[in-house]
This record gives C-alpha cells, structure tokens and sequence, in this order.
C-alpha cells in the first residue's frame, strides 16, 4: 500500500456483493446495541458506575458518528489541506515560540515546586497548554511542516516522563528494581546469568547494561537515556509515517503522535522503562515496515521486519503474543474484507499467513526449546486465564477501589476512556472508506482494546494494562482522525475546537494515576508513589545497619530487597496493616514509612489506605521505638 487517496469513496456500482452495504453504519449499530446490553450486565452486576461510564462514552461515540458520518465522508480529509502543507504561515511560527515559551515556564514550574518530589499544579497546566499549541500546529500551512512538529512533540514526552525520573534519587516502579539486579549482574558477571525469567530474553537488559558500561552511569540514567529515551524518539515518527500513509493527511500522522505521546500507558512505561515497553519499540516499526514500506521498497521491508520480530522474541514474551496476533488480525481481516468486497484491492496484504505462521512458530519453538516459557503458557490455558493466577488479594483490597470517591474513579479513568471510545469514530471511518488496509489496521486496534477490557467483565486476567498500552499504539491513529473529523473545517472556531479537545485530553492523560507517580492532588485516595525519597533510602541503609534480622514493611518497600546484599531484609506486612495488630503475627521488628500514615499504599496486589495509626498500635502492642527520622521508624518487640 502506497497510503494515496483521493478523498471520496468509491461509488457502490459495480462493487459486486457490497450494493449498498455500509459496513460503518452496521458496527455503529452493533456498538449501540453491545453497550447498551453491557450497561444492564455491569449495572445488575458490578454496579460500579466507573464501568458503566465506558459503555455510555461507546453509545455516545456511535451516535457521533452516524451524525457526522455525511459530512466526514464528503469532506475529509480535504485535497485542499493536501495542497496547502507546502505554503506558509506567520501563525506557525507565533506558535512554535509560544511553545517554547511554555516549554521553558514548565521547567521553571518544577524548578521552583514547593514540595521537593512532587510536580506542581501548574506543571500539568503549562503541558495540556502545549499539547493544545501542537494541534493548532498541525493545522496551519507550512513547508516541512512535520520537521519542526515532531520534535516538538517529543520533547513533549521527555518533559511529562523524565520529569518523574529526575525528580526522585531511586527507581520509579516495582518491576524496574528487579530488572536492576539483573543488569547489576550482567556487568558483574560480563555474562548473562543463568536461571532466571530473562535469561533467554536479554535484549533490554544488554540495552541498558551496554549504556550503563559505555557512557559510564548508573541504571536509572542508563535505562532513562537508553530504552526510555528510545520510546519517546522513536514512537511519534512511527506513528505519525503510519498515519500519513494511511489517510495521504500530514495532519492524522503529527495528531497520532501527538496523542501517543501523552496517553497515560505511554507515559507510565516511559518513566518506568520495562522490556514490555522496549519491545514495543520493535511492534510499531513492524507496523510501519508491513503498512508503508511493504509497498514501496519490498524487499528491504521484508528482510527488516525478520530482524525485528526476532528482536520481539528476545525481548518479552507478552509483546511477542500481541505481535503474534497482530499479525494474524491483519491477515484475516484483509482476508474477510477481500470476501465482502469483490472489487477488493488485488496488491498484496500487508502481512501474509507464511509471515504469521512463520512468527508464531518462532516464538514457541524458542518458548519451547530455549527459554521455558511455554510451560507458563500452559498453565495459563490449563486454568483458564482465572484471575487468581495474576492476582491473590483478601476481600478487603478487592474491595477499596469502589470505596474511592466517584468523582476521583471518574477522573482517574475518563482520559483513558475518552482515548478509547473517541477512537471509535476513527475506526468507522476507516470502514466507511472502504479501504483494505485501513479496515484492517482498525480492526487490529479494535480487538486488542476487546481483551483489555474483557477481563473487566468477565473476572479473567490477560494482565489488562498492558493490554492498554498496545491498544493505545494502534488506536492514536483512528484517535487522530476522531479528534479532525469532530473539528470539521480547518475554520478558526473548528481549529480552537480542536486545541480545547486535545489539551483537556491530555489533561487527563498526563494528570491519571497511571501516568503521574508523584502528584497526589488529582487523586489523593487512589494514587501510590512508587518511588523513595531521599530521606527514605538513607533511613532503608540505617535500619539494615542495625537490625537482627528480617524487618515487616509496607509492599512497595520490598523491592529492596533486589539490591540489598540480604534478599530476605524486608518482608511485606500487608496482613498486619490491613488489620491494624502486629504482635500476633509474630513480627520481631516493624519499618513505618510516614508515607503510609495518609496515602494509600500498595497491598497484597491492589492497594489499600490504613485505618490507623501504625504507630500508635504499635506503641500500644509492646513495640519500642528504636530509630526515627523524618520519614521512617523502626519498632522492635520489646518482650515475648
């Protein structure tokens, strides 16, 4: 596919079976229809108006649709905005200043916080403002108009990611102290140990342990200019060649990579850079190989796209399953649009059955034979995907995410929620033009949002958010368009429109506990600092100094124990602070963050906020004091 349209669809006569047929109104339909019977399941069950609000925004989607559906097909994407990217405009460059102006009030906002690890108010402010600039951009004329924007958005995603980085001295995130270990023992060793997960899997950690040798820093900043940085760079430009093929509409592109930038999976797997994420990096270059260059230079896309998805493979596993059926949803789905359609496209389909099959064999053959994955695979297929393989909590945590007030369950989740359902209108859009490769590219992006919100209803478990973060990569393209399509006319009132739209958005993204780790004002009942503070590791040191033996502590504290010399130092003590009594469970000595006197901490595998005082019961229960600083204590039993 070479990506060109002219603008119009194509006239119904002659179309063999499809005489009339108008597949984007029947999947509007059916999407009224789904939601409205999941708004009467999730009421008569779950009850929880959060969920309900999903199958509300999807009704209101489809609705948007039919309304615009005439007027979207007639006039978008329009020849003349085509025609208009190669001029110039004054406006543009009054808006490239006002950005940078911005840019440099934002890092003066976090230079001058009050509250040394916690972004300030107008941070987040300051950035929506940005994104909102950058959509006015893509609107107006100008020549290499991607080259001065896409830059522009980049910098956009290192200012919301790394601010979070740097303004911590640790690791952000649990998973990232493992990974730590194990780059700590690729350097030590000059070898990749035997017997672990990552084993046969290590071309993140050799990213960041080669960074790490090379330019001679420790992990956070090797992973941080290294995988995470590789994100941020990487991802707009890809996203915005796929959507420009796509669509021949410079502005879907720049829009999609604007609005990847900023969703809220995006965000958090940036700050706290996992192999999930890195291979990731691979998924959407394939994407771009198999959608764009396929068409033009075959051959080296074909050679490119083994190199990746090999890369894919070595990387993790979860990736690989996504890109596996990735590839399999393109094929069947140009395959069903080839038999509705009989005057279907007769260029070959982005990715064949022998690629997927090919793939798909690689990746068991070596879960098999190398690494031992498959037998996770089994198990996963044997149990049926049950929860409980994921997630083990008491009724109590499973509980406290309803006990958070609506208001903050609607906010922590309407930027995500918004993302998704919006995207609808893009993806009928892409059915209505009766294009192969864009019906299938939506079809793709639909069904990975499917699984990761299945969990939610049925009470299975495909670890949902990372899910969302795939279904976010594919789904900023129909976003974008959702987003220009709602606009209308590249008019002044339409374009503000616009600008108000994504700034509000991206409000929400950057402001939802999945994307900001370190700002409790938005949601003070249901967002967990992952993250110690200074004061805090230098109290971890003290207490190791000094005990007898293991220490209880809150969950998140047990990351710990990754990199101290005793893996067995800290012990999670969910138990005893959902109960609020410690001398029962025999614990010889207890670590109380000050943390968790009034924020919600992780538990078990949810999260929960204590009841009481930690201290107090403590001190009532025969438990002394035995060191103390601004941010920590130490309690010992005092007797038997």
């Amino acid at each position: 596919m070479n990506g060109r349209w002219s603008g119009s669809l194509p006239s119904s006569k002659g179309s063999g079976v499809d005489r009339g047929m108008h597949p984007d109104k029947i999947l509007a339909c059916l999407g009224i229809v789904a939601s409205t019977i999941l708004i009467v399941y999730l009421t008569l069950t779950i009850g929880r108006l959060v969920f309900i609000l999903v199958g509300v925004l999807t009704i209101l989607s489809c609705l948007l649709w039919l309304a615009i559906r005439e007027r979207a097909i007639r006039e978008f994407p329009g020849s003349r905005v085509a025609g208009a990217k190669t001029g110039k405009s004054r406006l543009f460059v009054v808006l490239l200043i006002l950005f940078l102006v911005l840019y440099m009030l934002s890092i003066a906002a976090l230079h001058l916080r009050t509250a040394p690890y916690e972004r300030p108010a107008g941070y987040f402010i300051l950035t929506s403002l940005m994104a909102g600039v950058i959509a006015l951009e893509t609107l107006l004329p100008h020549r290499k108009k991607a080259l001065w924007i896409l830059p522009q958005v980049i910098l956009l995603g290192i200012s919301v990611a790394w601010s979070q980085i740097l303004i911590v001295p640790g690791i952000l995130g649990s998973d990232p102290w493992w990974h730590r270990m194990f780059v700590s023992q690729i350097l030590n060793l000059h070898a990749i140990p035997e017997g672990y997960w990552y084993t046969h899997m290590p071309l993140f950690h050799l990213e960041v342990a080669g960074t790490s040798l090379l330019a001679g820093l420790d992990y956070r900043l090797a992973a941080m200019l290294s995988v995470s940085l590789a994100q941020i760079v990487i991802f707009p430009p890809a996203i915005y060649l796929i959507g420009t093929a796509l669509f021949n509409d410079e502005r879907v592109g720049l829009l999609a990579g604007l609005m990847l930038i900023t969703a809220n999976q995006q965000i958090g797997m940036s700050a706290g850079s996992i192999p999930n994420a890195f291979a990731a990096i691979f998924m959407v270059l394939v994407l771009y190989l198999l959608f764009k260059l396929k068409y033009t230079r075959p051959v080296r896309a074909r050679n490119l796209a083994f190199l990746l998805l090999a890369a894919i493979i070595l990387t993790h596993t979860i990736t690989a399953a996504c890109m596996a059926l990735v590839l399999f949803l393109t094929w069947s789905a140009s395959r069903l649009y080839g038999l509705l359609r009989a005057d279907a496209a007769t260029k070959a389909y982005p990715v064949t059955l022998g690629l997927a099959s090919l793939f798909l064999a690689a990746m068991l053959g070596w879960w098999y034979f190398v690494s031992g994955h498959i037998a996770v695979l089994s198990d996963l297929v044997r149990q049926g995907f049950t929860r409980d393989y994921f997630v083990q909590n008491p009724a109590v945590v499973d509980a406290y995410p309803g006990l958070v007030p609506v208001p903050e369950q609607i906010f922590n989740n309407i930027g995500m929620f918004i993302f998704f359902t919006l995207s609808l209108v893009g993806i009928f859009y892409l059915a209505a033009r009766r294009e192969r490769n864009g019906f299938a590219f939506g079809a793709v992006g639909l069904t990975l949002l499917g699984l990761g919100f299945f969990p939610l209803i049925t009470g299975l478990s495909f670890i949902e958010h990372r899910w969302w973060y795939f279904s976010q990569i594919l789904l900023s393209v129909p976003l974008a368009t959702s987003l220009l399509l709602v606009a209308g006319r590249s008019r002044v009132p339409a374009m503000l429109l616009l600008a108000t739209c994504v700034g509000l958005l991206v409000f929400a993204m950057i402001t939802s506990p999945a994307a900001d780790n370190d700002s409790p004002i938005f949601s003070p009942n249901s967002a967990v600092r992952t993250g110690f503070t200074e004061s805090e590791l230098r109290a971890l040191d003290t207490v190791d100094r000094i005990r007898t033996g293991p220490v209880g502590a809150d969950r998140y504290v047990q990351v710990v124990n990754y990199v101290w010399s005793d893996p067995a130092f800290i012990l999670p003590a969910d138990a005893m602070f959902i109960e609020g009594t410690y001398r029962s469970y025999g614990m010889n000595a207890v670590l109380v963050r000050e943390y968790v006197r009034g924020h919600p901490i992780f538990c078990y595998d949810g999260m929960f906020r204590l009841t009481h005082d930690p201290e107090r019961a403590l001190a009532g229960e025969g438990y002394d004091r035995m060191y103390a600083s601004g941010s920590a204590g130490l309690f010992r039993l005092n007797g038997p």
